[in-house]
């Protein structure tokens, strides 16, 4: 499972920094607070992603 997980790894966060983008004009754009919870989450993540923890 160890090496699935380190191929599909740079293909989620490949996708995940265009959603972080899009997600935070959208929130620029009509700020709510679904939005920002959803840009806050999607950053976590891309943090986690960037330090390894996953």
């Amino acid at each position: 499972m160890q090496r699935w997980w380190l191929k599909v790894r740079f293909t989620v966060k490949a996708v995940l920094f265009p959603l972080i983008c899009i997600q935070f004009v959208r929130t620029l754009l009509l700020p709510n607070p679904l939005d920002v919870f959803l840009l806050f989450a999607f950053f976590l993540i891309y943090l986690g992603f960037i330090w390894e923890v996953y």
